[in-house]
C-alpha cells in the first residue's frame, strides 16, 4: 500500500524547547502552518540526568515565548497560574526552579500545542522538484520549509567509543536505567554542572555504597558558573549578532574564554557537594571508602577489560598515573552533528569543522541554512550553530529570540520585534560620531 503525502507550510523536526518554542509563537500567525515531527512516543527532556535536586541554570522566564512575547498562553507563568501554584511560586523565588519542573512545563506546553505528531521517526529529507520530500516510518510530507531542531549529541572521547555500554557511558545515560553500583570502584570525567550532580548523585549513594568515587577534570580546579550580570549580557540578542560577524579565530577564543558561563558549576551544587565530604568525614556512613576529586588531569585512555585502568596526565607536571575502574561515567558535554536523514541533500549544504569534534550547518544571521537548491526551499536549523551566533545559541536563554526571527523570515513580515534589548555593554567598540 502507498505512504499516504501531507503538505504543510512549515515541517519541523525535533520537539525539543527551540521547536516547541517556534511552535508556540507560530500560534497566533495566520500565514503558518506549522507540524513537528518527534521520533520519541512522549516528550522528554535530558531524561538520563533530571537527578534529583538538579536546578536551572536559567531564569524561567527565559522560557519558550516570555521574551518575545510577555502575553502568551505558553509561558512559564501560565504554567503556574494553570497548576495553581503561582503565588506559592512568588513567594519561594523564581532564582531556582528545577529541572524536572522545567520539564513539566515543556510537557504542558506540548500537550496545549495541536500541531505535535510523537512517534514520528524521520528517515531522510529529499528534494523532488521544488519540494522537499521527508520520509518517515508511515507516510511522507512535503513542504518547501524545514525547521531541524533535534539537538546536539553526547560528545565521548574516542578511547571511550568501544567499551562496554554499560560499563563505560555518558552522563546523560546515568538515569535510563537503574543502576547497582555497590562496592564498585567509579571514575566521573568532566568538572562541569554535569559532572558536579552526577558525583553528588553517587557520592549520596543513589546507586548503592560505592566502593570509590573518583571526580576527574582537566580544569585547574571546580570552578563556579560564573553569573554576574554583566556576564550575562553575553546572553542578549546584540551580543550574537556581534559574535557573528566575527572571523572563525575570533569566534573560537571567545567561546573559550566564555567556558564558565555556560558550564561551570551552581553555586549551591558546590556547597552541597563540599557538605556531603565533610559530613563523610564525620559520620563515614554508607558514603565510598575512597573519594578523590583529581583537577588539571586529562583522561587519555582506557586499558584493559572491566576492571579498566583509566590512564591520566596531569597537565601541570605531566606526569602519568593510572587508575583502576570498573564503572566510568563521562560528563564530557555534547557536539553538534549533521542528522544522518540530512545525507540525501548534504552536498548542498555548506558544512563547518568546529572544535571539539562538531560539525554545524553554515546558517545565515536569520537561521537559514546556506543551501545550494531551489530557491523556494528553505532549511532553518536550530540549536546547532554555536560556532557561528555564539554561547547562547546552546542555551536557552534566546530560544524565543531565534524562533521570532525564523518565523519572520518565512513569512517576510515582522511578526515579533527582534530588535536589540537594552544592555549596560557596547560589544562592538566603535563610534559611528567618532573617528580616530
Amino acid at each position: 500500500m502507498p505512504k499516504q503525502s501531507d503538505n504543510h507550510d512549515v515541517v519541523a523536526i525535533g520537539a525539543g524547547p527551540a521547536n516547541l518554542s517556534l511552535a508556540a509563537l507560530a500560534t497566533p500567525i495566520p500565514e503558518v502552518s506549522l507540524n513537528i515531527l518527534e521520533s520519541s512516543e512522549t516528550l522528554r527532556w535530558h531524561p538520563g540526568l533530571l537527578i534529583g535536586g538538579s536546578v536551572m541554570q536559567t531564569s524561567p522566564l527565559k522560557d519558550l515565548v516570555t521574551p518575545a512575547d510577555p502575553t502568551s498562553a505558553y509561558s512559564f507563568l501560565a504554567y503556574l497560574h494553570d497548576k495553581r501554584r503561582l503565588y506559592q511560586a512568588i513567594v519561594r523565588g523564581l532564582a531556582s526552579v528545577s529541572r524536572s519542573e522545567f520539564e513539566d512545563y515543556l510537557r504542558w506546553a506540548a500537550a496545549k500545542l495541536p500541531n505535535i505528531r510523537f512517534g514520528v521517526h524521520v528517515t531522510a529529507v529529499e528534494l523532488r522538484g521544488e519540494l522537499f520530500n521527508i520520509t518517515t516510518g508511515c507516510r511522507n510530507y512535503q513542504t518547501s520549509t524545514i525547521v531541524v531542531g533535534v539537538g546536539r549529541v553526547p560528545s565521548v572521547p574516542e578511547w571511550g567509543r568501544n567499551a562496554p555500554p554499560n560499563e563505560v557511558f555518558h552522563g546523560s545515560a546515568l538515569l535510563l536505567q537503574r543502576r547497582e553500583l555497590s562496592g564498585k570502584r567509579v571514575v566521573v570525567v568532566g568538572g562541569g554542572q554535569s559532572g558536579a550532580e552526577i558525583f553528588l548523585h553517587l557520592l549520596g549513594g543513589a546507586c548503592g555504597p560505592l566502593g570509590t568515587l573518583t571526580w576527574v577534570t582537566c580544569r585547574a580546579n571546580i570552578f563556579a558558573l560564573e553569573d554576574s550580570p554583566f556576564v550575562n549580557e553575553w546572553f542578549f540578542p546584540q551580543h550574537g549578532d556581534w559574535f557573528f560577524d566575527k572571523s572563525a579565530a575570533a569566534r573560537k577564543e571567545s567561546l573559550e574564554r566564555q567556558i564558565l558561563a555556560s558550564d561551570g558549576v551552581n553555586g549551591s551544587t558546590l556547597r552541597a557537594i563540599y557538605n556531603a565530604l565533610y559530613d563523610r568525614e564525620v559520620h563515614k556512613r554508607s558514603y565510598p571508602e575512597h573519594v578523590e576529586i583529581r583537577v588539571a588531569t586529562t583522561a587519555e585512555d582506557l586499558l584493559g577489560v572491566s576492571p579498566f585502568r583509566l590512564r591520566l596526565r596531569h597537565q601541570e607536571t605531566g606526569a602519568c598515573s593510572q587508575l583502576v575502574a570498573d564503572i566510568v561515567v563521562l560528563a564530557t558535554g555534547y557536539r553538534t552533528e549533521i542528522p544522518s536523514f540530512l545525507k540525501p541533500i548534504a552536498g548542498r549544504l555548506t558544512v563547518l569543522d568546529a572544535p571539539g569534534g562538531s560539525q554545524e550547518i553554515m546558517v545565515d544571521k536569520q537561521f537559514s541554512a546556506r543551501f545550494d537548491g531551489p530557491g523556494k526551499c528553505r532549511l532553518y536549523v536550530q540549536n546547532g550553530a554555536r560556532f557561528q551566533h555564539g554561547i547562547a545559541d546552546t542555551n536557552l536563554s534566546l530560544v524565543p529570540w531565534r524562533a521570532s526571527l525564523i518565523l519572520n523570515s518565512i513569512i517576510g513580515r515582522v511578526a515579533y520585534d527582534c530588535g536589540p534589548a537594552t544592555g549596560a555593554v557596547r560589544w562592538d567598540g566603535v563610534d559611528p560620531e567618532a573617528s580616530c
